[in-house]
Parts: structure tokens; C-alpha cells; sequence
């Protein structure tokens, strides 16, 4: 699609300067950013849809059907750079404002199949526009429904574009106008840092490398990106992955469905080999792979491929937790007899085992020890020091999920029909208890703390909450796009908080974002240890 439009852009480049030549935007920098439309259908995401009919891939996302006549809002502020009410012919009309956003940035965004009434006509092109401002009207296009077609991409300010294209949109100049406004909404706020995006969706989390470098897996495809969008190097592994972890010295190992285990040092193969097991995860302590087995034990790897040790299993059973911190690894499994629950030292010796009554939700406390949710007992689990903390009620559902900070307090969701949020003292105290602001949902959300002040959650549809550990209260929350129906990714969130809150979040889909928690708790919200 660049190709074919080499000869428009050579023109649209002498009549549009680049953002970093304009000495100040003509009507005013972005400092907010809206959907174009009211209420618009949760879930709902076309963009990059391929469809037949049209021989191509959506450049943007249909919106407001059936909602003839209805206003269409300028998303942010802007300048009017075309404006015509036969932009598409019969498809109605096109109206595109360009947008000056604070990092010096310029986007366009398209708001196509629109029509003029009685009351709304079309800006003119020139004209600075509000955030809110009226643009038009959802129009009724020939070749169906009313509805609006709306885009934001980097070119294109004075063409009303193809609508779809045979290659992937983000690679040609188009956003997903549904990441990029709940990115840039990130991005205005007093506690933004810096961001990633990726031109693919992942299917399990990012992971980081000492360099700064991002590494996704979409599929079998894994890639490397520079902060904030540069993919430079991509391979395709043998088949879905299905775990990413990053290594010391910038490489990350990737472990696939059909057991293919890649070692990658900044997109060169440095290493691999085959480790046949369940789909699942695997850890990584330094140097040391550890992966489970199709018996239902542990294989540990060095970062060349070589076996280190292994851990018979018996029966197959059905992995339920494979976790590392510190020196351990926290290992779980189903069998025929029920669950068993082992802590292994790097060395491949087992250091605690026991038998537990349902499917455990555990996080580490420190390098040491485990916090785990055993049915309705909250235990501590250290393989020399072992205790039941509390008991829980009411009981946990299966969304259950659990954390604790640095001070020993722990912080438990239990999944239940009240969506119960509970902290506990180090001697299993109860401190509070709250109502979790979103019901329970098929995935647990993920808990993390960074100093001890704060606990952060993420919900499946991407939403980030903050909650004071003192007391439970809820102090902030920031939608980041989670995906629409078919390309939501929950399982691929990310949720990191480092001791001095730095929080690094992502939502399962395209963008990654750092924040500062100590700002998105508010300057009012104070930290209260203990």
C-alpha cells in the first residue's frame, strides 16, 4: 500500500511539513482524547478484520450502527484538513483533522460515512476544532448499514484512503484508533512514563531484556521491539509459543507447543533443543531452564541446552502451578490421588512436600517462602516452617488470586459472587476487607506491590486499579485497551511493580506502558506502611 502511494506522499510532504519543522501547531497541542462517538459497544473491534467483500484488511473500526443522523465528535483537538460530503461517493462523506499531540507528534484522524443534516454540516478545511466539537453525522453508506468508519494513522491528511489494505495496517502508516486513544489517555497523565508497541498482537506476556528491548510472541512468530514501536528482527518457531522468558545478557528462550525450545541472542538462534511436555509455561532461575515434563516431572536446562537435572513424575498428572523466586521453584500437579505441592531448590532437590485439598493459588512472600491458598486455608509455606495463616471466607472461586508486599501482609481476591478483596497481617490478622469495583470474571486479576504502599490489580478487560494497603481503599483506576472480541489476549497480561513503584503494565494487547504508581495514586493518597 506504501508502495502505491509513493508519488502522494512525495506531494503531501512538500505541502505538509514534518512535525519536528513546525515551530507550534496551529490549533493547539492534544492535552485530551475521546472516542468520536457516544456509547460505543464494548468488545467491539474490526480493525485489521480481513473481509472478502472488500478484498483487504480494515484500516479502522465501524462503529455507531443503525445510528442514522446521530453527532459524530471531533475526537481531540485539531485542524480540519479535508472535508467533503461526497469524499467517498456513494460510501457519503469524509471529514480528517490533524492533530498535534505534546511529544511534537502528528496523526490524522478519518471519520468516514458521514453525512450533513438540517442542523450539523461539515467544517471547513482550515478550521481548528475542540475536543467534542460536532463533525457530522453517522451517514447511511450504499454498501451497508448506517454506520461510521473511523481511523488514525500517520499520513494521508488530505485523502479519504482505501478503507483496507492487503498487508497489516499498523505496518503501513494505521493505528488501532482504540489502543491509541486509551494509550495516549495513559500518556496525559501526570503518572505516564514511557510505552511499547507492537505491530502484533501477543499470546503470552512481553518480557523485557536488560537492554530495554521488548520481546513478544504472537503465535509462532516472536519479535524483537526498540521502545516505543521499532520491530528489528523477527523468527518463526515451529509452532505456537506457548512460554517467553528473557536470560541475562539480552537473550530470551521461547518454549512451543510441539516442545521446540529457541534461545535467541538479539534475533540469531544461540541455542535449540526439544522438551516434550504439557502447554505450559516455564521458568527461568539465572541460567537455568526448568520445564515440566509429559510424566508430571521437572527437566532443568542450561541456557545451551544441556540437561542439568530432572525430577521423575508419576501418572502424567495435570500441571496446576509452575512458579519460580528467589532459589525456588513452586511446583504443583494433579494426579490420581490428588494434588501435590513440592518446592525444588535450583539443584533439583525437592526441599518441601505435601499434599493439598484443591488446586493452590501461590505467589512468593520473599526469596523463601510462599503465600498459598489451599481451599480456604491461606498458608505460608517455607519447607521448614510451614503454617496456616487463616482462614478465608467466604470460600475462593476459581478466579481466586493472591499477593503480598514487602512488609509480610498478604492480599487475597477471592473470586466469589461479593468479589471479596481481603489483606492480612504477617501473624494472619485481618486487616480489611472490600468489595472488588468489577464482578468476577473466567480469569483471576493479577496482583502485584511494589514498596508496600500500594496494590495494584488488572482485570481481563484491561482495567488498572490502586488500592491503598493501609485500608483497602480504591484511590485510582486507568483503562488500558485489553482487545476487542476477536483478537483479546488476557492470558498475555502484564503486570510488574519494582520497590521504588514503577509499575510496567500491559493489558494483553498491542501496547506495554511504564507508570509511576506513587502518581497514579494521587498526590493526596498517602503512603501509610504496617
Amino acid at each position: 500500500m506504501r508502495v502505491v502511494l509513493l508519488a502522494s506522499l512525495a506531494l503531501l510532504l512538500i505541502v505538509v511539513p514534518a512535525a519536528a519543522a513546525q515551530p507550534a501547531a496551529p490549533c493547539g497541542v492534544v492535552d485530551a482524547i475521546d472516542l468520536p462517538i457516544d456509547n460505543l459497544v464494548k468488545g467491539y473491534d474490526d480493525f485489521s478484520l480481513y473481509r472478502p467483500r472488500f478484498g483487504g484488511n480494515h484500516t479502522g473500526v465501524d462503529i455507531a450502527f443503525d445510528r442514522w443522523g446521530d453527532p459524530v465528535y471531533a475526537a481531540a483537538r485539531g485542524q480540519v484538513t479535508y472535508s467533503d460530503v461526497a469524499g467517498w461517493d456513494t460510501e457519503k462523506g469524509v471529514v480528517i483533522v490533524q492533530h498535534t499531540f505534546p511529544d511534537g507528534s502528528i496523526a490524522y484522524s478519518l471519520y468516514g460515512h458521514m453525512e450533513q443534516t438540517d442542523t450539523i454540516l461539515f467544517p471547513s478545511v482550515g478550521r481548528c476544532v475542540e475536543r467534542g466539537d460536532v463533525l457530522g453525522a453517522v451517514g447511511w453508506p450504499s454498501r451497508g448499514r448506517p454506520h461510521l468508519h473511523y481511523e488514525i494513522r500517520d499520513f494521508l491528511p488530505d485523502d479519504g484512503g482505501p478503507g483496507y489494505v492487503t498487508g497489516n495496517p499498523l505496518q503501513e502508516g494505521w493505528y488501532n484508533p482504540l489502543d491509541f486513544t486509551a494509550l495516549w489517555r495513559a500518556r496525559l497523565t501526570p503518572a505516564f512514563l514511557s510505552y511499547a508497541t507492537f505491530e502484533m498482537v501477543p499470546s503470552v506476556p512481553p518480557v523485557r531484556l536488560d537492554s530495554g528491548q521488548y520481546v513478544i510472541a504472537s503465535s509462532s512468530v516472536i519479535a524483537g521491539v526498540t521502545p516505543p514501536d521499532q520491530t528489528r528482527w523477527r523468527v518463526e518457531a515451529d509452532g505456537v509459543v506457548t512460554g517467553l522468558a528473557a536470560l541475562p545478557n539480552n537473550r530470551v528462550v521461547a518454549h512451543t507447543r510441539s516442545g521446540q525450545v529457541i534461545v535467541l541472542d538479539n534475533g540469531r538462534y544461540a541455542a535449540i533443543w526439544t522438551v516434550a511436555g504439557p502447554e505450559a509455561p516455564f521458568v527461568v532461575l539465572g541460567e537455568t531452564l526448568i520445564f515440566a515434563t509429559a510424566d508430571g516431572g521437572l527437566a532443568a536446562y542450561d541456557a545451551a541446552g544441556t540437561l542439568l537435572w530432572t525430577l521423575p513424575g508419576t501418572n502424567a498428572p495435570r500441571l496446576e502451578l509452575l512458579e519460580a523466586a528467589g532459589q525456588q521453584i513452586a511446583y504443583a500437579a494433579r494426579g490420581s490421588d490428588g494434588v501435590t505441592w513440592q518446592l525444588v531448590n535450583r539443584d533439583g532437590q525437592i526441599v518441601d512436600e505435601r499434599r493439598l485439598s484443591a488446586a493452590p493459588v501461590a505467589a512468593p512472600v520473599d526469596g523463601a517462602s510462599w503465600l498459598v491458598l489451599d481451599g480456604t486455608q491461606l498458608k505460608r509455606l517455607t519447607g521448614s516452617d510451614n503454617h496456616t495463616l487463616a482462614t478465608v471466607s467466604p470460600p475462593p472461586g476459581r478466579a481466586a488470586a493472591v499477593a503480598a508486599d514487602v512488609l509480610g501482609n498478604s492480599y487475597v481476591y477471592l473470586g466469589d459472587a461479593g468479589s471479596t478483596l481481603l489483606s492480612f497481617a504477617p501473624d494472619g490478622t485481618l486487616r480489611w476487607r472490600v468489595a472488588y469495583p468489577v464482578a468476577p470474571s473466567y480469569l483471576p486479576p493479577l496482583l502485584a506491590t511494589g514498596g508496600g504502599c500500594w496494590l495494584y490489580t488488572l482485570d481481563p478487560d484491561g482495567m488498572l486499579n490502586v488500592f491503598s494497603t493501609a485500608d483497602g481503599a480504591l484511590l485510582n483506576q486507568l483503562q488500558l485497551y485489553a482487545g476487542g472480541n476477536e483478537r483479546t489476549m488476557p492470558a498475555a497480561r502484564l503486570l510488574r511493580v519494582a520497590a521504588d513503584e514503577r509499575l510496567e503494565v500491559g493489558a494483553g494487547f498491542l501496547t506495554t506502558i511504564t507508570l509511576d504508581g506513587t502518581k497514579l495514586a494521587g498526590e493526596q493518597a498517602a503512603c501509610l506502611l504496617g
